[in-house]
C-alpha cells in the first residue's frame, strides 16, 4: 500500500493543539525529501486500512455528489481528511455553516488522533490539513465569533455522543516512523476514549482563548 498525497499528507513540523480559528501561518518546510507516493508502509503500518476513506475522497474529487450524502449518513466511518474535504466542497457550494461544522469536527478528530500517537512528527498532518482546507473557512468563521462559538460547541457535543469506527492510526502514517519502523507507536485502544475527552477539553479551552483575542482585537 502506498501513501496517498491527499489523505496522507507528508512530513512537516509540529503544530499546536488549539483550534485553527486564525489564518494558517506559512507552510512549514518538509522534513523529508521523499514524497508520500514513494513510501510503502511495512509491518504494523501496512495493516492500517485507509481504503474506505481514500475511496470516498477519490469519489468526491471525481465529482460524485452522492458520496457526500453517504458520508453524512455514517460520518464515524471515515477518517478526518474525508471530513475536511467534505467541508471544503460544502463551503464552495454556499453551505458555509455546515462546512464550518465539519471543518472543526475534522480538526478536533485529527488532533485527538495525533494525541494518541507516540511519534511527535505525526502531529504535523493536522497543520497541513488546516492549511489546505481552512483557507476560506477559517476567515469566515472568524468573522462572527458568536456564531463560531455556537458551531464549535455543537461540534464538541456531537463528538462526545459519537462512537468512532475508523482507524485512528491513519495519523501514524504521517510521521517519520513510517519510513524507518515496522511497529506503530500508538496509545492502547483502552485509552482512546480518554484521550478523545481530554482533547475536547483542550479544544474548548483553545477556542475560548482565540475568541477572547478576536473580541479584543480593534475593529478594522
Amino acid at each position: 500500500m502506498k501513501l496517498y498525497p491527499l489523505l496522507l499528507c507528508g512530513l512537516l513540523a509540529a503544530c499546536s493543539s488549539q483550534p485553527e480559528v486564525e489564518q494558517a501561518e506559512k507552510p512549514t518546510p518538509a522534513t523529508s525529501s521523499q514524497s508520500p507516493q514513494e513510501i510503502t508502509p511495512k509491518g504494523e503500518f501496512a495493516q492500517i486500512d485507509v481504503s474506505r476513506s481514500q475511496q470516498a475522497m477519490d469519489a468526491i474529487t471525481s465529482g460524485n455528489a452522492d458520496t457526500i450524502n453517504e458520508i453524512l449518513k455514517t460520518p464515524n466511518e471515515y477518517a478526518p481528511p474525508v471530513l475536511y474535504l467534505m467541508s471544503a466542497i460544502m463551503f464552495d457550494n454556499d453551505y458555509q455553516d455546515q462546512a464550518t461544522f465539519w471543518y472543526y469536527a475534522a480538526q478536533l478528530r485529527a488532533r485527538s488522533d495525533a494525541n494518541k500517537s507516540g511519534d511527535d512528527t505525526a502531529h504535523t498532518a493536522v497543520n497541513q490539513l488546516n492549511q489546505r482546507f481552512g483557507v476560506r473557512i477559517a476567515p469566515y468563521s472568524m468573522s462572527n465569533p458568536q456564531r463560531l462559538q455556537g458551531i464549535v460547541s455543537q461540534v464538541l457535543e456531537w463528538d462526545s455522543e459519537q462512537s468512532r469506527s475508523y482507524d485512528p492510526r491513519w495519523i501514524a502514517l504521517q510521521g517519520k516512523d513510517v519510513v524507518t519502523e515496522t511497529k506503530v507507536d500508538f496509545a492502547p485502544r483502552e485509552r482512546w476514549q480518554e484521550i478523545d475527552a481530554l482533547t475536547r477539553g483542550q479544544f474548548r479551552q483553545g477556542l475560548e482563548q482565540a475568541l477572547t483575542k478576536l473580541r479584543e482585537a480593534p475593529a478594522q
